[in-house]
């Protein structure tokens, strides 16, 4: 007993990370504060253990393992190190430390003095290129002040817990054994953080460390030659919570905060694993839940290196529970498993009390109130699974049992805000949320065996960073900047079965809703490289859903999903009078890459069957405002939205193969976006280049020797970018535009192909594209400015309803709208004669299809294909309009008139008329005419000598009537370029 004991306790010290700590460990009987005051250093990690009801079977008999309810903790350690801290605190000690505390401050006044002095010459410059009075108070050097404490209000703060429960677990080794457990473990440990280091050099500083890992191990039966059984539930719970609040206003180095926050769950439960022989069952429930940290105020006002923050939340449940796995024998695996993590927290903060993670300032400071914040929110799943060798594994539900409930909860850290108003170097953001749940539940393999997976119903929210951020660089030198980097997606699969020579099914449902990021805005009026915003969000749900494979087995999946996965949240930045401020750049990314609805056989049998509701968006409409500045308020905007997906086909070699797709996608990228420059140099001026597209293969049908079908309907929105407004009057290089508006799309659908066997191919597709808008601005009174030159590009390429067979049977079905735009509308006003007001579009379209189109020999062979496409591009029809098909005009055919719906044929003859045969019905001949000689003349009048004054004539045109637009020579080119005029249909 003790050594397994004390085995158990040293695989959780080390998984604790004790020794990162430093700190001595003891063992300790004791309740836990959940209120602790942090002192100077406070590192307190903690690992109750709870381990019950376990079991071991074994030649006959079942012996209950011991049972241990201990928690290791470094508390005995910590506080009396705490107790011994607290009286260097009192006045005595800090008289004592006065004069080291003294040198300390004005050695750090006098290393913050040069550093103040700087941002205010930088300040001055900065208002001073941008048309702001200068003479205004200067930053004053930080005024170091003594606090009497001679730690300077720092604070090192540990708070680790990692609880571990085992309960519930069986195993049978040539012998049976059987538990049936209820257990709950709890722990909880508040410890808050509230210093200051306010008028200070190096004071007021904290390194605030919160961490929830609690480990369950729990309902989990193994056999060997015999029987484990388990039932039951588990439910565990950490919270290693506190929030953090100092100060460095007009400090040197202080108010700084070192923030990393886990709440890292991890759960092992109800899994049944058979091996030779052996019996494996379980019916458990296993709960986990974790939070840890808690929200961040500081300040840098006024001071050098003072109020910045690394946030570090970190959300991540993992789980692997409820599977079924055997190697020549059976396990059997129900209940349902959960676990939730929330790290970071918020209190009301300063701007509308909106719920706030971190707040700080950085005014009239210098390398203050900057923020760093990745924060991850990444729920990890492998639950419900069914795998067998030569054996027979059942997971989830069955006909006798409740449906396998999963479930994860993760969200990490959330709204920030901050400034660095007339400051430098500060205010600045960095911002990471990453959202991506990984999951693989509900899947079943089989080889030479059986395996089910069934019934899974998934619950999942994972949002980092919700919210945003907003900053305020007004009056700075390279201050109130924001940076960030969005992804959110999904990686996982489920609801699949793969089969070598057996059985294999997996089934499962699932809604989720993924966050990454929000807004981000700022600003930059009268500054310098101030106010400027970067965004990347990225939405890309990637995933494998109710795919079945088959080589000599059977195999089915069955799937259907509601997805809504969303990065960022848009972007605004406003700068009046600044230089190199205000500027956006954002590269907004929405791919669903999916895989579903998929049935492939070799010489076995596999269907798959798939139903997604999927939405995605990156970004959202953008603003960036230069006006009156210098390289300020420009845009740059690549917004690209295009579903790639591929299901609803059927695949056989020899077998059946047979796929069932329902899609319904909205992919969003981007939005419209704004921009001014009036009164600017190269100021309010847009690029961008939205691309909008859609690359689907669906509803195909395939077959080599076999029987093959694949059904789909397809419904997909793509739209990036929108429309573009800007303004340029009055400005140089002001409100220009140039534009590359792409539109691609590929697409194969309802089509079948056979050889020597029968392929069936059918699709409803209903895709609808949208790629940039309008575009519109103006350049009265500039210079080279209000200028739009704009590309967009449109090719679709799509082959449906073609069915072709060598000595088989295929059949394609295809019912084809397709909507595809792209560009708009571009206006502008100015001076041509100054380069501005010049719009050029140079629009360039090609529309391919190949469809409708029965090839067969010695085959049977039919397609039933109805085709309604429209395509734009800069609202003209595509120059290249090729298509390729045989149903307009077969060589056994007529031609057909839909518009004229019968010849006109004579009804009734008037009766006054002579009759065809009173006619005369001979002619005279040609000898019986009489003679033309003497009828016509036969001279001509002779010529002129000269010709001069017969011709109308007319002076060539002076050179002041010639067209000088300098345009004029453009407007010929760009027009042969794009082809107007030209309209090439096949």
């Amino acid at each position: 007993m003790q050594t397994w004991a004390k085995r158990g306790i040293q695989t959780a010290l080390v998984t604790g990370g004790l020794l990162m700590l430093g700190t001595g460990i003891a063992s300790a009987d004791e309740n836990v504060n959940p209120d602790t005051p942090a002192g100077p250093v406070d590192l307190h990690a903690s690992v109750p253990i709870d381990i019950s009801k376990n079991a071991l079977g074994t030649l006959g008999k079942q012996v209950n393992l011991p049972e241990v309810h201990k928690e290791i903790s470094t508390k005995p350690v910590t506080d009396v190190v705490n107790k011994a801290l607290a009286p260097v605190s009192n006045s005595g000690a800090a008289k004592a430390a006065a004069p080291v505390t003294k040198a300390a401050n004005g050695a750090v006044s006098k290393a913050a003095a040069p550093a103040s002095q700087a941002v205010s010459g930088a300040v001055s410059k900065a208002q001073a290129a941008a048309g702001k009075r200068t003479d205004q108070p200067k930053a004053a050097a930080p005024s170091i002040e003594s606090t009497g404490d001679p730690f300077m209000g720092n604070k090192v703060v540990g708070n680790v817990a990692v609880p571990i429960q085992i309960t519930g677990n069986a195993i049978g080794v040539l012998g049976d054994a059987a538990v049936d457990s209820d257990d709950t473990q709890t722990y909880e440990h508040n410890t808050d953080v509230d210093t200051s280091g306010a008028s200070g050099g190096l004071a007021g500083n904290a390194v605030n460390l919160d961490w929830a890992l609690p480990i369950q191990i729990s309902g989990n039966a193994g056999a060997v030659g015999g029987s484990g059984k388990t039932s039951g539930s588990a439910t565990q719970s950490a919270a290693t919570t506190g929030e953090t609040t100092t100060d460095g206003n007009n400090g040197a180095l202080a108010g700084n905060v070192v923030a990393p926050q886990g709440a890292t769950p991890l759960q092992v439960s109800g899994n049944a694993i058979g091996w030779f022989l052996g019996h494996a069952e379980t019916d458990f429930n296993g709960s986990s839940d974790a939070t840890s940290g808690g929200s961040i105020l500081t300040d840098g006002s006024q001071g050098a290196g003072s109020g910045n923050v690394a946030g570090v939340p970190v959300a991540l449940p993992a789980k692997v529970s409820n599977n079924a796995v055997t190697w020549g024998g059976d396990a059997d695996s129900a209940g349902g498993s959960t676990a939730d993590a929330t790290a970071g927290g918020t209190r009301p903060g300063s701007i509308r009390e909106t719920p706030t993670y971190i707040e700080t300032h950085g005014d009239d400071a210098f390398l203050g109130g900057n923020v760093a914040q990745p924060q991850p929110a990444v729920p990890a799943t492998v639950v419900g699974n069914a795998a067998s060798f030569v054996g027979k594994s059942v997971a989830g539900s069955g006909f006798d049992r409740a449906s396998t409930i999963i479930g994860s909860n993760a969200t990490s850290g959330g709204f920030t805000s901050t400034a660095g108003r007339d400051a430098a170097l500060s205010g600045n953001i960095a911002d990471a949320p990453v959202a991506i749940p990984a999951e693989v539940f509900c899947d079943g393999a089989a080889a030479i065996g059986s395996s089910a997976a069934g019934g899974c119903e998934n619950t999942v929210d994972a949002t980092a960073g919700q919210g945003g951020t907003y900053t305020n660089g007004n009056g700075g030198v390279v201050s109130g900047n924001s940076a960030s980097a969005q992804p959110a997606g999904t990686a996982e699969v489920f609801g699949s079965a793969a089969s070598a020579a057996g059985l294999a099914s997996g089934s499962a449902t699932e809604d989720k809703n993924v966050t990454a990021g929000g807004y981000n805005g700022s600003q930059g009026n009268d500054s310098a490289g101030s106010g400027n915003v970067a965004q990347v969000p990225v939405a890309v749900p990637a995933e494998v859903l109710g795919v079945a494979g088959a080589a000599a087995g059977q195999s089915g999946g069955t799937a259907s999903e509601t997805k809504d996965v969303t990065a960022g949240g848009g972007g605004n930045t406003q700068d009046d009078n600044g230089a190199g401020s205000a500027n956006l750049i954002a590269a907004p990314v929405s791919v669903p890459a999916q895989v579903f609805g998929i049935g492939a056989a070799a010489a076995g049998q596999a269907i798959g069957e798939a139903c997604t509701d999927t939405t995605s968006t990156a970004g959202d409409d953008l603003n960036a405002n230069g006006k009156k500045g210098f390289l300020a308020g420009n845009l740059g905007d690549v917004p690209v939205s295009l579903p790639t997906q591929v299901h609803g086909i059927g695949g056989a070699l020899g077998g059946i193969g047979r796929g069932a797709s329902q899609n319904l996608t909205d992919s969003t990228a981007g939005g419209n976006a704004t921009a001014n420059g009036e009164g600017g140099s190269v100021a309010g001026n847009i690029v961008q280049a939205p691309t909008a597209g859609a690359a689907t293969v669906d509803g195909l049908g395939a077959v080599l020797g076999g029987l093959a079908s694949g059904e789909s309907t397809n419904d997909v929105a793509s739209t990036a970018g929108g429309d573009a407004e800007t303004n340029g009057d009055g400005g140089s290089i002001a409100g220009d535009v140039v534009s590359a508006q792409l539109l691609p799309v590929a697409q194969v659908f309802g089509d079948a192909a056979s050889l020597g066997g029968v392929a069936d191919g059918e699709s409803l597709n209903d895709t609808a594209v949208t790629s940039g808008g309008d575009i519109t601005t103006s350049g009265v009174g500039g210079a080279l400015a209000g200028d739009i030159f704009d590309a967009p590009v449109e090719a679709v390429a799509q082959v449906f309803g073609v069915a072709a067979s060598l000595g088989g049977v295929a059949h394609a079905v295809a019912d084809n709208t397709t909507t595809a735009t792209d560009a708009g509308t571009d206006t502008t006003a100015g001076s041509t004669n100054s380069l501005s007001g010049v719009a050029k579009q140079i629009p360039v379209g090609a529309l391919v299809q190949v469809y409708d189109i029965p090839a067969g020999l010695l085959a049977t062979v039919t397609s039933d294909t109805v085709n309604d496409t429209e395509a734009t591009v800069a609202d003209h029809q595509p120059q290249f309009d090729l298509p390729v098909t045989l149903s307009e005009l077969q060589a056994h055919k007529l031609p057909t008139f839909p518009s004229l719906k019968s010849l006109p044929l004579p009804t009734q003859q008037r009766a006054d008329l002579p009759q065809v045969n009173t006619l005369p019905v001979q002619t005279p001949a040609a000898s019986a005419l009489p003679s033309l000689s003497g009828v016509l003349p036969t001279e001509l009048p002779a010529a002129p000598a000269s010709v001069q004054g017969l011709l109308p004539q007319a002076d060539l045109p002076g050179v002041s009537s010639i067209d000088s637009n300098p345009t004029t020579l453009i407007t010929h080119i760009t027009d042969m370029v794009s082809g107007k005029g030209i309209h090439i249909q096949g």
